[in-house]
């Protein structure tokens, strides 16, 4: 027996066709991790003004920090005057692809330089912010390096 094909058989066959694909996509995109800079996104940017000022202040100190990166280590090299003035600070290794392989260490005012072993680093771009308060005020320096 010949089954009869009509052009009613064919929309429905499409828009059978179509609610499957679309709900495969949506599965599929509910599934994918979400890698966002902040979780606070938006009230980060209310505090944008601020930001800008600790950049600004931060300037100076951006071509005066040096990070070097050695076989086993990575070393970040200070200018002196920041080792007296620096009350408190931090190094975050954030990692643009992956925010789980982000890392985290107290700014450690022992001499001009401090070192940071690679072992614990995943090859690959890392952004280093450095921040740190001295005299009240905050400071930011980002510093792009790649981990081989």
């Amino acid at each position: 027996m010949k089954v009869k094909f009509n052009w009613g058989t064919g929309v429905l066959i499409f828009l059978l066709l179509f609610l499957a694909a679309v709900i495969t996509f949506v599965v599929f995109a509910f599934h994918q991790d979400v890698n966002m800079v902040h979780r606070d996104y938006y009230e980060k940017g209310v505090d944008h003004t601020s930001t800008m000022q600790k950049n600004q202040r931060s300037a100076a100190y951006a071509s005066l920090i040096n990070i070097e990166t050695t076989t086993d280590s990575v070393v970040l090299v200070f200018p002196p005057e920041m080792r007296t003035a620096v009350e408190q600070g931090e190094v975050l290794f954030f990692r643009p692809s992956d925010h789980n392989k982000d890392l985290s260490f107290p700014l450690r005012k022992d001499g001009d330089q401090m070192n940071i072993d690679k072992s614990n680093l995943v090859p690959g771009r890392y952004i280093v912010k450095i921040t740190w308060t001295s005299a009240g005020l905050e400071y930011e320096v980002d510093k792009t390096i790649i981990i081989e």
